[in-house]
């Protein structure tokens, strides 16, 4: 063998050795991602527990008010009784939307579980099957298309499901398309969207107790 063609060989092989390195480093950064996205998912339960508990506390406020309205209007006057009424119903709607993006936060993290537990699972008994088809078309000397068809295992998932989540759904995976955080993206969507609102939601609930005091207290000037 020539000195020319050891230093190809050679060559090759480093360059298969740095191309080895880099994808084994790009996985292990990307499993890394995939586990603090995990992670901060569990933020979901504390935060709709707060959203659940003010949620409630502003319900039994409002009925409070309600019953009460004749007593408070001498107190809080009119002004102060409706803006009260609305921090408080702006707090209720808030609370009310927040826990409606925590259900789907949880929906998502657990189907997101399942589905990545399952898939793997069949993909490993696939792998294995696929090595033994690989060496029966070796042995007849044919040629196979193997590897699982990610379009059709779409196709047939989204084909029961509403044409506007379809829309929804492609729409997104055209969007991320190449990020391997796309199975999170959308979570942490939906969880931002709810500690958000869990925000308002507290915000315009004690803006309801300010806005109590200051009426209250116009009212003895």
């Amino acid at each position: 063998m020539s000195e020319g063609q050891q230093g190809t060989d050679k060559d090759l092989r480093v360059e298969s050795l740095r191309e080895w390195n880099r994808l084994a480093r790009e996985n292990t950064e990307n499993a890394v991602v995939s586990s603090m996205f995990e992670a901060a998912f569990k933020a979901n339960e504390p935060i709709e527990m707060f959203s659940t508990w003010l949620l409630l506390g502003s319900a039994a406020v409002a009925s409070f008010l309600i019953t009460n309205a004749d007593k408070l209007l001498p107190l809080v006057r009119r002004g102060g009784f409706i803006a009260c009424g609305t921090f408080l119903c702006l707090s209720c709607a808030f609370g009310l939307a927040s826990k409606i993006y925590a259900v789907r936060c949880k929906i998502g993290i657990e189907v997101g579980a399942t589905v990545r537990k399952t898939f793997m699972e069949k993909l490993l008994k696939y792998e294995e099957e696929e090595k033994e088809i690989k060496q029966g078309a070796e042995v007849w000397g044919i040629s196979l298309q193997t590897g699982i068809r990610i379009e059709r295992v779409l196709a047939e998932f989204y084909a029961p499901m509403p044409k506007w989540a379809v829309w929804l759904a492609y729409r997104q995976l055209k969007k991320y398309t190449g990020n391997p955080q796309i199975a999170y993206i959308l979570i942490v969507k939906i969880l931002n969207a709810q500690s958000a609102l869990a925000f308002l939601q507290a915000i315009t609930f004690l803006s309801f107790l300010v806005a109590g005091v200051a009426f209250a207290a116009t009212s003895y000037q």
